[in-house]
């Protein structure tokens, strides 16, 4: 009688000690992601523990990572790191329970041999841990340089789960509520300890003599049951695998799904496998580490389902929030930030004006700023609309943008241009990167050398060609005749955001009144220095006359000597927009005023050099290869205006 009290006794502390340990594993290593389904943590725990129990070598912890990432948001990966994680732990405290073992003297030599045989194993991990540590760039580096020997998916799931292993074990160290791990562990060993005594009493009552410390020995030899005596088998049996049957019916009883379904944090938010794959790949390469934990910050709780970002060095992508919701994010870094703010300013101020995305939150913290942007249903960008509807409908919208830019945007504090301020855009947007660009370390640099290049097939001059265009008295008497008033400043095919939905077209409200909006104007610029409308309407030109979005394509570049290659589409419906927009210059600008408009394309394309060169110098040829063919345009433009007009 006494001896089945005691046993079920030693049944139930055993139970406590297991779900001491789901909720350490749950509400401890899982919880800084995700709230987990509690119930599924029970079953899986008690799955791998029955495994462990037959199995040699910790078999069931694999059955545990499978059977919890069916049910965890974030799925296997952050499941094989979380028990990982678990198992560490584990080690370090049975690693110290056998060392008092060892010193306390109990035990014979077995548990001699037992206690210096995990000694020796935390002896070793340990130090491991710290080298891990200390050389954990090269440890990274190596790690990704293994990865990428196999495909991308094994790549992937390879670097994916040592980079979750690496942050669960830092979060123990830095964002673990180390009060409740020390509740969850102290009563999970208490559990297990009371256990212990309660199981060794039973047995000796039955004529069975054995210890506590043996029991416990015993379940961390890694035998399990096939090191049991015959005698005891049934017993043993019957205590390791009731307390694992207990825990699958309360898990039945609690169920198997979180309380917060939508709530929880990615353990990387992007939603497409080549972009989450780019981001661990920069993560081991130890590159722009400043960046990572800001972007995981600031994208914790939203899926990354596009990311948009292009020629500067702010990025904008497409957010799922948990709720359904989609928006557009945009975020910067540093000095960059302090840009975003202004543009942030800039939206606000310029709403009565222009339509412009309503600005739905904002975060300005010391190392980023970042807002997200309403998005409209059915909305579009202009680029998709040029190549999907005709031309016609196309110009309609765009020649609205242009003349509520030119008329409403444009009349806002106008004033006239300063020669100092004239001096100091020329020197920061154009000779400073020209410098840029002559000093790049290798591809563009050796361009340099010859006077002609061949791209695609067609002639084209080196920038030597066009030194006297670029120089500063010319740029300033071509730019003479420029006014300043408020601009957007991007204003390229990408940033008009085109509303086709009918039930989203009367939804703006500006100056109190409810106006048509057909479309709206997303990342205006303000650090243009030269604030001139003339901007704006060469940014249109980047796009049209330019081909950006189409250079933007090109995903690779031959370079041979003299001999550039690379494929990029050509588009007839661009070609047809452009030749409207030329017509709608010349209606509305004198020749000057037009000239000045596409000398301001030039300097467009020499501020995005040093941006491209940066990023990957070879696929920079590409942009400096667009560059020149503008400049080729601009100066057979300017030629053919001198001879008509006798002289400029």
């Amino acid at each position: 009688m006494i001896s089945g009290i005691l046993f079920l006794c030693a049944v139930a502390c055993m139970v406590a000690g297991h779900v001491f340990k789901v909720c350490r594993w749950g509400k401890s290593f899982l919880s800084v992601y995700e709230d987990p389904p509690m119930g599924s943590l029970l079953n899986a725990m008690a799955v791998g523990q029955a495994v462990n129990a037959i199995l040699p070598v910790r078999a069931g912890d694999f059955f545990r990572v499978f059977w919890a990432g069916r049910k965890l948001k974030n799925g296997y990966a952050f499941s094989a790191a979380s028990v990982i994680t678990d198992l560490y732990l584990d080690l370090a405290t049975v690693s110290m329970m056998f060392l008092i073992l060892l010193l306390s003297g109990k035990g014979g030599r077995q548990m001699q041999a037992m206690a210096q045989g995990y000694l020796l194993l935390i002896i070793l991990v340990i130090p491991v841990t710290v080298l891990c540590i200390l050389f954990r760039k090269i440890i990274k580096k190596l790690i990704c340089i293994v990865a990428s020997v196999f495909n991308q998916k094994i790549e992937f799931d390879v670097l994916l789960i040592s980079y979750l292993v690496i942050l669960s074990l830092k979060d123990i160290v830095v964002r673990i509520y180390k009060k409740k791990l020390f509740i969850y562990t102290a009563g999970m060993w208490i559990g297990y300890a009371a256990s212990y005594v309660l199981f060794a009493e039973m047995l000796q009552r039955s004529g069975h003599f054995c210890t506590a410390s043996e029991v416990f020995m015993a379940l961390f030899s890694g035998m399990g049951l096939r090191g049991m005596e015959i005698s005891v088998q049934g017993a043993w049996t019957a205590y390791i695998l009731l307390p694992l049957v207990a825990c699958m019916v309360i898990a039945a009883i609690i169920g198997n799904t979180s309380k917060q379904e939508q709530g929880y944090k990615k353990t990387l938010p992007q939603m497409n496998q080549s972009d989450r794959l780019a981001f661990l790949r920069t993560y081991y390469a130890e590159e722009k580490r400043e960046y990572i934990q800001s972007y995981l910050d600031i994208n914790k709780d939203v899926t990354v389902m596009q990311d948009h970002s292009a020629g500067s060095n702010a990025s904008t992508v497409t957010i799922m929030k948990n709720d359904g919701n989609i928006f557009f994010r945009k975020y910067a870094f540093c000095e960059d930030g302090s840009k975003l703010k202004e543009q942030i300013e800039w939206i606000e101020h310029h709403q009565v004006v222009l339509p412009l995305p309503i600005i739905t939150e904002s975060r300005c913290e010391t190392d980023y700023v970042t807002y997200d942007m309403h998005s409209y249903r059915g909305s579009e960008g202009m680029f998709q609309m040029i190549h999907s509807m005709p031309t016609e409908k196309n110009w309609e919208i765009l020649k609205h943008v242009l003349n509520d830019i030119h008329f409403e945007l444009h009349s806002m504090n106008r004033r006239k241009a300063d020669s100092e301020t004239l001096e100091q855009y020329i020197e920061s947007k154009v000779s400073k990167n020209l410098k840029v660009i002559r000093k790049s370390d290798k591809y563009i640099k050796a361009l340099e050398q010859y006077d002609v290049l061949w791209v695609n097939g067609k002639k084209l001059h080196t920038l030597r060609h066009y030194s006297k265009m670029l120089e500063k008295g010319h740029l300033t008497d071509v730019f003479r005749e420029d006014y300043y008033a408020d601009i957007h400043g991007d204003l390229t095919v990408e940033n008009i955001i085109v509303v086709t939905d009918p039930a989203e077209m009367s939804t703006a409200e500006y100056e109190g009144k409810v106006k048509p909006l057909n479309y709206y104007l997303i990342d205006p610029n303000t650090g243009n220095v030269h604030d001139s409308p003339f901007l704006d309407f060469a940014k249109l030109l980047q796009s049209l006359h330019g081909n950006y979005e189409f250079l933007m394509m090109v995903s690779s570049v031959k370079i041979r000597k003299d001999c550039v290659e690379y494929m990029m589409v050509k588009s007839e419906a661009y070609a047809q927009i452009y030749h409207k927009y030329q017509v709608y210059l010349k209606e509305h600008f004198s020749l000057k005023e037009v000239l000045s408009i596409y000398y301001h394309e030039i300097v467009h394309w020499l501020r995005l050099m040093p941006y491209k060169i940066q990023k990957d110098e070879k696929l920079a040829v590409v942009f400096y290869t667009g560059l020149l063919m503008v400049l080729n345009d601009v100066k057979e433009m300017e030629e053919n205006e001198q001879k008509k007009a006798g002289s400029f």
